[in-house]
Order: structure tokens, then C-alpha cells, then sequence
């Protein structure tokens, strides 16, 4: 007996240590969980950042580089003759700093040292210091390119960062659909719930009148029939509820392992803020831009085409490169000695030229048309779109809640009727002056009125969440 009750408490503690967490579903919990690395967030975080990153690799280009080579050639070669003769071994050396600068020039200092051994000289070396300067003449000249590309690129991060916020905060709405859904799916529960226990009620009272032949046994049937399609119901609603727990637990991870509950919720207070939100967004007769993003996009939108035009007219341009270089050196045989030769006796050396580079075929004509045509396509495509969801968004939602509040309206007739009707149809039927079979056609009714006005009080808020996936500052409370 000891050994029952030791088993017993060890599969009780068991099942106790892994019974799952029991988390309370809340609005203030969904949104702590959004910001709190949701799957979906960081991918919109990781989108940002590419973009990001893109500027950040441009910028690269003006940075400070350490830059270096060194070689090493030896042959075996004749000469042509003794007046020419031929160098090997060479080793050679140079390391410096160089930097890009914005106005399409180039800076650069180095240290460098040549050695070559031949019949004439042996370990002739060049050491010194060295100044190179290099600038575009023609196609990136004084970085009229490169102010372009460097505006392009922030007007680019601008507008992935107001992006990132409108879709991070689309998800959080997309969450709250499903909340309200749970929401709207516990009160279809409630209902069914209660007609259900009336029906077990209807259930007794047919089998005592069936026992007492004042009922037949078809009445006892229909309302064993009608439990049956109570509970297929009220399971299938139960199905619903963890089909939505399932795509909340897919979309926020960290409540995968969890149990999740609905919690307390407000109808009479969320009401009051969804019919003062509607109030507020009917009273705009066009779009309220600003409390939306989507102007700002549109300025950036704009901004970037036309330094993306920029970049494009100077795609097939000719390259005119102006590079220089100035040295100061010492030269004699041995590398300490040349050194000392720099300190005593050190000369200036000077080269300068022109890089020239033309595009000659047709080929970068035709890619430039195609860039320009791209480009425009993309920019009208992107603008249309936008200010079509604005616009629509506006419009179309205040039309479809104010329908949507007809359809509730009605209902609420209906259902109120129906409720009239049901109990004179109850009042009847305990006259005998009606089957029961009209009875349950009119509960029926009233559970199928009351659970459609549920679904429209959900479409209404569905609705609005869709509404503030554009309009993110609309100033209502429901819009937490």
C-alpha cells in the first residue's frame, strides 16, 4: 500500500513538471511579444538593415585604406650588349594611406624602395616618399556623381525605415485580428454554450412527457438531434479557437510551448472606442496624410528617382582620369645608404597624366535607355501604389464599416424580433398550440441571428485594424 501511494505521488509530481505554462492572452501581451525579436520583426528589421548596409559599403569608399605591394623578379636573360645591361635581381616595396574623397578626387602618401643588382651597379636603391593625387575631369567631376549616389542611398534608408515601421506595426494589427478573432470566437462559444444547456433542459422535459404519453417519441429525437447539432457546434467552434492559438503560437514562437488562454476583455468599452474611432475617421472628407507615413515615402520616393535619373544619364559617359604623383628620393647603392642619401641629398621626381575611357559600341546606349525605362516603370509603379492603398484605405473602409454597421443594425432587429417571436412560439408550444419541431426552428433562428451579428461586430473590427496598417497615427484609443 506504502509502494501505491509512493508510485502515486511521483506520477503526480511528473505530470506536474511537465505541465505546460499557462499564459494569458492579452492585447499588452501581444504587443510586448512584437517587440520582443518576434520571427516576423526581425525579418523586417533584417530588410531595413540591407538597405542600411548598402549605404554603409558606399561609404566605405571614403574611408582611410592601408595599402601595400611588394615584389621580387630575377632572370637569367643576356643582354643586348654590355651598354644594356640587364637588371636581377629587383625587389621592390610600397606601403601607404590613401582616401577617396567625395568630390570625385583621390589622395595618397606612401614610403617606397626599388633594389636591382646588373654588371654596372650593384644594389642600386631608390628610397623615399611619395604624394599621389588623382581626380575626375568629366563624368564624376567636383563628385557630382557621387553627391547622387551618397543622396540616392540616404533617401533609400529613409524610406526602409519608415517601411520597416508601417510593417512592423502591420504585423502587430495582423496579430490583433487574430486576438479579436479568439474574442468573437469565445462570445459565438458563450451563445452556444447556452442554448446548448437549454436544450438538455427541453431534452428532460421531452423524455418526462414522453414517459407520461403527452409526447411522442419523434419529440424526444428532435431534441437529442438538436444537443447533437448544438455540440458539433460548439466543437467546431472549439476547432476554430485552436486553429487561431496555432497561428498566433507561428507567429510569436515564444508561446509555441505554452498554454494559451484567452483573457479578460472589455465589449462595452471596446465598442465606445470603435464607433468614437469611426466618428473621428468619417469626419475626414479626404485622406488624413498626416497620420500616415505614406506622404514622407512619397517625398523620399521622389527624391530618389531624380538622383537615380542623375546616376543614369551619366551611365555611358566617357572616364577622363587626371593622376599625378610626386616623389622625394634618395638614390645610391645599399638600402641604409640610399636613406642616408634621401636626408642629405634628396631629389624631386614628377609624372602626371590623363586616363581616357569611351564607350564606343552601342551597347551601353541601349543599356541606358533600358536603366531609364526601368527606372521610370519602377518609380511610377511604386508611386501608384501607394497612393491607391491611401487613398483606398480612406475611402473604401469608411463605406464598408458604415455598410458593415447597417448589416449590425438589421441584425440586432432581427434578433430582437426573433426573440419575441421564440418566446410567444415557447408560450405556445407549452399551450400544445404548436409542434415542437417550430420551436427549435425558432431557436435556431436566434442562435444563427445572434452568431452573424458577432461575425459582423468582428468584420467591423478587422476592418479598422486593416485602416490603421496605413493611417499608423490615427489618434483613436482602439488604435493602442
Amino acid at each position: 500500500m506504502k509502494m501505491l501511494i509512493f508510485v502515486s505521488i511521483i506520477t503526480l509530481l511528473s505530470t506536474s513538471s511537465f505541465a505546460k505554462e499557462r499564459v494569458t492572452i492579452t492585447e499588452e501581451l501581444i504587443k510586448k511579444e512584437v517587440n520582443n525579436a518576434a520571427p516576423n520583426t526581425l525579418a523586417i528589421e533584417a530588410s531595413f538593415l540591407s538597405v542600411d548596409f548598402q549605404r554603409e559599403a558606399f561609404e566605405e569608399n571614403f574611408d582611410f585604406n592601408l595599402v601595400g605591394s611588394a615584389s621580387y623578379y630575377k632572370t637569367s636573360e643576356n643582354s643586348f650588349s654590355p651598354q644594356i645591361p640587364v637588371s636581377s635581381p629587383i625587389k621592390a616595396y610600397k606601403v601607404g594611406v590613401e582616401k577617396g574623397l567625395g568630390t570625385g578626387m583621390k589622395i595618397g602618401v606612401n614610403t617606397f624602395s626599388e633594389q636591382m643588382t646588373s654588371s654596372v651597379v650593384n644594389k642600386g636603391t631608390s628610397n623615399g616618399f611619395g604624394l599621389e593625387f588623382s581626380m575626375d575631369l568629366y563624368k564624376n567631376f567636383l563628385g557630382r556623381l557621387t553627391s547622387s549616389q551618397r543622396e540616392l542611398l540616404k533617401e533609400s534608408v529613409l524610406r526602409a525605415d519608415l517601411q520597416k515601421n508601417i510593417q512592423k506595426k502591420a504585423f502587430y494589427q495582423s496579430l490583433r485580428k487574430i486576438y479579436w478573432s479568439l474574442v468573437a470566437n469565445n462570445e459565438q462559444l458563450k451563445i452556444s454554450q447556452k442554448l446548448l444547456t437549454l436544450s438538455q433542459q427541453q431534452l428532460k422535459d421531452s423524455k418526462r412527457k414522453f414517459k407520461n404519453k403527452i409526447a411522442e417519441i419523434s419529440e424526444v429525437s428532435r431534441s437529442e438531434s438538436q444537443i447533437a447539432d448544438r455540440n458539433s457546434r460548439i466543437i467546431n467552434l472549439q476547432y476554430q479557437r485552436e486553429v487561431l492559438v496555432q497561428q498566433l503560437k507561428e507567429l510569436l514562437p515564444t508561446l509555441s510551448d505554452k498554454e494559451l488562454v484567452l483573457g479578460t476583455y472589455s465589449i462595452p468599452k471596446t465598442s465606445k472606442q470603435l464607433f468614437s474611432c469611426i466618428a473621428q475617421i468619417s469626419n475626414f472628407n479626404e485622406a488624413p496624410l498626416q497620420y500616415s507615413s505614406y506622404d514622407e515615402i512619397l517625398k523620399s520616393l521622389q527624391t530618389e528617382y531624380t538622383h537615380q535619373r542623375k546616376i543614369t544619364d551619366s551611365y555611358n559617359r566617357a572616364n577622363v582620369q587626371f593622376v599625378s604623383e610626386v616623389k622625394r628620393l634618395g638614390k645610391t647603392e645599399g638600402y641604409s645608404e640610399a636613406w642616408d642619401r634621401f636626408s642629405d641629398d634628396g631629389r624631386t621626381a614628377f609624372s602626371a597624366g590623363v586616363e581616357l575611357r569611351i564607350p564606343l559600341g552601342g551597347s551601353s546606349t541601349k543599356s541606358k535607355e533600358l536603366q531609364d525605362l526601368l527606372d521610370k516603370k519602377r518609380f511610377i509603379s511604386q508611386k501608384e501604389e501607394i497612393v491607391g492603398k491611401v487613398n483606398a484605405y480612406h475611402s473604401q473602409v469608411v463605406k464598408n464599416i458604415h455598410l458593415l454597421q447597417k448589416v449590425i443594425e438589421q441584425q440586432n432587429i432581427n434578433s430582437e424580433k426573433l426573440a419575441i417571436t421564440l418566446k410567444h412560439t415557447k408560450k405556445k408550444y407549452n399551450q400544445a398550440r404548436v409542434s415542437f419541431r417550430d420551436l427549435i426552428l425558432d431557436q435556431d433562428a436566434l442562435l444563427s441571428s445572434n452568431l452573424l451579428e458577432v461575425q459582423s461586430q468582428l468584420s467591423i473590427i478587422t476592418t479598422l485594424l486593416d485602416y490603421f496598417t496605413v493611417y499608423t497615427e490615427m489618434p483613436c484609443d482602439i488604435n493602442n
